[in-house]
This record gives structure tokens, sequence and C-alpha cells, in this order.
């Protein structure tokens, strides 16, 4: 899936285990910036934030250079915590800290505005749509295994769910006027004064798709713990070769699946793809208004040395596997590639908090994947 159950830690702390991330313009509020990490896969009434993880969300400028960005050093920050949840009702309380100096206490379940930010936490209907079993038989098989008519995996599913929305012009006043933005969402841990990554999600499938299979490369090892840990905007330099190896030959299996070469080698052998999906982040110009279908429309410009025309990120509703498969497979050159599955459970709404009500289904089996 997306970025459940993407790592052997997470797996054993479902409340850190951020199941997706979003970043888009407001719909709603032109100017205003949105921003939400999901986290807690099949979630249900009992579910709750961690009371010791800090859900953190970072932006930094960024800059194009030859057909990757550049991230600059300065960062916005913000963090959401909570208090230990109550025995007899689903309400925790929370509080949101912003780095530039805005801080608000919110109760989940209910939305919070105050000077000009917007929150709300709580549980939602899993807005993220893909079918698990064909993505799997694709992995294994080595061909294309979608149906026209695919199952969502996901369909009446709940997480746990923190919107966030601010204005955009103070970002942008932060990063001296640079309004395209690298975004990323985070749990962390403080241990002895020092905060410890336990997870991050920028593009969804890096981990589950595109570092998952062991099998891919000489050294054949876990990945995603350990790059769960890193920190996105600086990468270690011990472990970077093995993340560059796993994506460059995930690269090459995806271009190899329908018989063509889209992404010939560059001069130097590497695939033309590998540093821009090694910056993992969402891009998005918080210049551009909202408009649904964004997502990595800003990358495949750079890729193609071009301007950008949208501003990027992702919506809650895009088909960012549709997109992917499309992009690695064919470069985009062939026909739309897809998973047979168009759209989640409840289609999202135009006004805060644009996710949508909870399921609160109870009768819904184990996934196969899940179970295996």
């Amino acid at each position: 899936m997306s970025d459940h159950f993407s790592g052997p830690i997470v797996i054993d702390d479902p409340a850190a285990d951020i199941t997706d991330f979003y970043a888009f313009p407001s719909p709603e509020r032109p100017g205003n910036l949105v921003l939400i990490m999901n986290a807690f896969p099949m979630a249900t009434a009992q579910a709750f934030f961690s009371d010791v993880v800090t859900y953190r969300f970072r932006l930094r400028p960024l800059f194009r250079s030859a057909g990757k960005f550049l991230h600059g050093p300065a960062e916005h920050t913000i963090e959401v915590r909570f208090r230990d949840g109550p025995s007899v009702t689903a309400v925790q309380k929370g509080t949101v800290i912003t780095s530039d100096g805005c801080e608000a206490g919110f109760v989940t379940g209910e939305p919070l505005e105050l000077d000009g930010m917007r929150v709300f936490a709580g549980l939602i209907s899993d807005p993220f749509f893909m079918d698990v079993q064909a993505t799997i038989r694709t992995d294994l098989s080595g061909k294309l295994s979608f149906n026209e008519k695919g199952t969502n995996t996901l369909q009446f599913r709940d997480v746990l769910t923190i919107v966030v929305e601010v204005e955009a012009a103070s970002i942008v006043e932060r990063f001296e006027g640079v309004t395209l933005v690298a975004a990323v969402a985070e749990t962390i841990v403080a241990r002895r004064g020092k905060p410890i990554r336990l997870e991050r999600v920028g593009r969804p499938q890096i981990k589950n798709v595109m570092l998952s299979n062991t099998t891919r490369d000489p050294k054949g090892v876990e990945l995603r713990d350990l790059y769960n840990k890193e920190d996105a905007f600086s990468l270690s330099r011990d472990y970077r070769p093995l993340y560059e190896a796993r994506l460059a030959a995930t690269l090459a299996f995806f271009d190899a699946l329908d018989g063509a070469t889209a992404w010939p080698p560059a001069a130097d052998g590497r695939h033309p793809a590998l540093d821009l999906l090694m910056g993992d982040y969402l891009v998005l110009d918080l210049s551009r208004p909202f408009a649904p279908g964004g997502f990595l429309e800003i990358e495949r410009a750079a890729l193609e040395y071009r301007s950008h025309a949208t501003a990027g990120g992702r919506w809650l509703d895009d088909d960012i596997l549709d997109e992917m498969l499309t992009l690695f497979v064919n470069n985009g050159s062939g026909k739309r590639l897809g998973d047979g599955v168009d759209g989640p459970t409840k289609p999202a709404a135009l006004v805060f908090p644009y996710v949508r009500e909870p399921n609160r289904r109870t009768d819904l089996p184990m996934p196969a994947f899940v179970e295996n």
C-alpha cells in the first residue's frame, strides 16, 4: 500500500505508522497550503494517536538544476503532539506548534481555526486506493498483472488523520520569495533529549514498492527501516549507495514490463529519474492554484527540461499508482497504465478538512497481504 506497514519497526507501533502524506493548495481558500498526514493503518474507533510520538511536517525551498532539485537550508516545521487518550471516549487533546511561533490546543474530532491556521485530527475513511494483490502479482511475475476493474484493498478501511492548513505567504516570505517547496511528513520520538525518527514519507510507494523487494540487487537486505530513520534532506553517505542500487534495479524492472525501453541510461549509466527520486519529498509550487491531478507533474517537467504547469504536490483523490506506473513503465509515451481502481471509498471534500467521515466497519477481514 502507499506507506501502510512500511517497515518492520512501524508495524509494531501502528500509531507511529504513517499511511499517507498529502500536500496541496486549499481548494476552499486560495493562498493557503494544506498538509495531511494519515497514520494507524486499519484504525478503529478504539485507535488513538501516540502520546510519545511527535507528528511533524517539514518544508524547505527548492531550486531546479539539470533535471533534479536542490533544497535550501531554510526550514518551516509544524509539529503536532497528543496527550494520552481517555479510557471511555475517543477524544484526545492535542497541540500544534509551528516554527514561526504559532501554538494552539485542539480536541480530536473538532475542527479548530486560529489566526489563519486550521487544524483537524481524528478518525476518517482511508482516502488511499489501490489493488495491492495485483501489484504483488506484477512484482512476483515480472508481467503487468492488472485488470481493467481492480479491487480496492482499502475499501471501507479507516485511518487516523492530522490536517493542518496554513497561509502560504508567511512560508514564502521565510524562504525569501521562493515558491517551489519540498514537503515531508515524519513521526519522531525524543530519547535523552535527542529526536529519533521512526518514519518519514515524501512520495507514496517509495518504500513499499520501490525499496521493498530484497531480491532486486546483490545486497538483498531489508532497507525500509534504515530509510525511515534517514533525514530526507541529508541522506547518510554510508547507506545512500544501498538506496540508489535498489531504486535503480526497481526502475529497470518497471521499464522492462512492457518489453520496450522507455528510459535509456544517461551518459553515466544511471537511470534518468534516479537522482530525482532520491530526493524523496512532495514537490509543490505555492504560487499555483488548486487543481487535481498534479501529482508528479513538476517532477516530469524537470525531467523534460520544461516549465511546470500545476501546483504539483498530491491531492487526496489523485490516482498516484496509475501516474507512477505510466511514468516508470513507458515514460508517458504509451497508453496510460493502472490497477483498475480509480477512486477511494469516499471522494474527498472541497471544504475543510477535505477528508471524509469514517466507515466504522467491524466486519472486514484482514487483507491477504497482511496475513502473509
